[in-house]
């Protein structure tokens, strides 16, 4: 999206005889099963409109033009800026190493996928939800996150189709964990935000597999029904013994938005708790960096990038902001090119989010892998991060190789 022809109005500047490039918002908060059309009648704006859609992309060479509206070169160079300046602030030094964390983030996140899987199939045959059950596996989350928070969270993008369901609860609880670790909570409410994001989907066993599995984009009438799961959620943890307000919150909050576009409540602003809005940002970033059936990933930092140009709309601008922080600009786990023609995985933030410490592991210009070796780019001023790469650029296995 990087031609000058492209530029992003507000959905109220919208008119018939426009292309629309692309609906400015996360893939699942639209009904379309195109980001990509001509907008041929006023039926279609306002569907756009009514959808929550607040900004979209148009291409003026295939349609209609409007004046003072800024091209996409313009929005990217924006939010560029911030991301840049939330760079120059000095970031937070781990206890260990993501090396040293990795092998038990890596044990820990299969064993918590386990464990989810067998606590929904348990509710899908009736059973209630037992707090005590996965407490252990909460706390055991929350101090390998204290130790290093970057091991998990980057251990925790590497997830298969199949699973998704069950990964996406153990991943939004380690992003939420570093995320309110950041945001200062106390030690006995992270484990309480632990347990609410490995259940925050608890409602989906309770969705049709046809449409919770379904491999494309769903019908309005699908949509409906997978919306449902938010609302079955809390129907089951307000019948837990033992769930805490946080975790309820997460649970029913997690849809909403700072516009009241989202569901199932249509809150908006400060009707919306802190963790509420919390649970929002993690949910979104987790599904737009997992690859699915229908989609690919979105690298870590083109996501975060898309979150805060969607700030402040659907989510808190200040709240994403601090995500970004405390994820750092490129997360570990991501794939990275260099000014050199290197292309290398994130291992480990630096005192400087912009130059992270990097694992080599093939040359873009060559096409070809390169003998894997570690480069801090603290300690080397001579190359620089040029842009992100998805990984089936290159067929590269990320998880091979931390």
């Amino acid at each position: 999206m990087a031609s000058a022809t492209i530029k992003r109005i507000p959905t109220s500047a919208l008119r018939t005889g426009m292309f629309v490039h692309d609906l400015d918002c996360n893939w699942m908060d639209h009904p379309f099963l195109s980001n990509k059309f001509l907008l041929d009648n006023v039926q279609t704006i306002q569907k756009i409109a009514s959808a929550g859609i607040r900004h979209v992309y148009i291409d003026v060479s295939q349609g209609r033009d409007v004046e003072e509206a800024p091209t996409a070169q313009e929005v990217q160079a924006a939010v560029q800026s911030q991301v840049e300046q939330l760079a120059a602030k000095p970031s937070e030094e781990s206890k260990t190493s993501v090396a040293e964390e990795v092998d038990r983030a890596r044990a820990l996140f299969r064993e918590a996928t386990s464990v989810i899987r067998n606590l929904m199939e348990d509710v899908r045959l009736g059973k209630q939800v037992e707090v005590e059950s996965i407490d252990p596996m909460a706390e055991r989350m929350v101090q390998s996150v204290f130790r290093n928070h970057h091991a998990l969270t980057g251990i925790s993008r590497i997830k298969t189709k199949d699973e998704y369901t069950f990964m996406h609860c153990v991943s939004v609880a380690g992003l939420l964990i570093t995320f309110a670790r950041a945001q200062g909570f106390a030690e006995q409410d992270i484990h309480q935000v632990a347990i609410g994001g490995l259940l925050h989907d608890i409602g989906k066993t309770l969705t049709p597999d046809e449409v919770l599995n379904k491999p494309g984009k769903l019908t309005p009438e699908e949509f409906e029904i997978m919306k449902g799961h938010v609302t079955h959620s809390r129907d089951i943890l307000q019948e837990t013994l033992g769930i805490s307000q946080t975790a309820l919150d997460i649970s029913v909050l997690h849809h909403e938005r700072i516009d009241g576009t989202g569901y199932p409540l249509g809150l908006s602003g400060e009707q919306i708790s802190l963790i509420g809005k919390m649970s929002a940002i993690v949910d979104v970033y987790d599904a737009l960096t997992s690859v699915r059936v229908y989609k690919e990933a979105w690298e870590p930092s083109v996501a975060l990038k898309k979150m805060l140009e969607w700030s402040p709309a659907h989510f808190d601008r200040t709240l994403v902001q601090h995500f970004i922080r405390c994820l750092g600009i490129y997360p570990v786990g991501s794939l990275v090119a260099l000014e050199s023609g290197l292309v290398g995985i994130v291992l480990e933030q630096g005192k400087d989010l912009l130059r992270p410490q990097l694992r080599i592991v093939y040359n873009g210009r060559k096409r070809c892998y390169e003998k894997v070796r570690d480069v801090d780019l603290g300690n080397n001023q001579n190359d620089r991060i040029i842009a992100t790469v998805s990984p089936a650029d290159h067929g590269i296995d990320i998880g091979a190789f931390l």
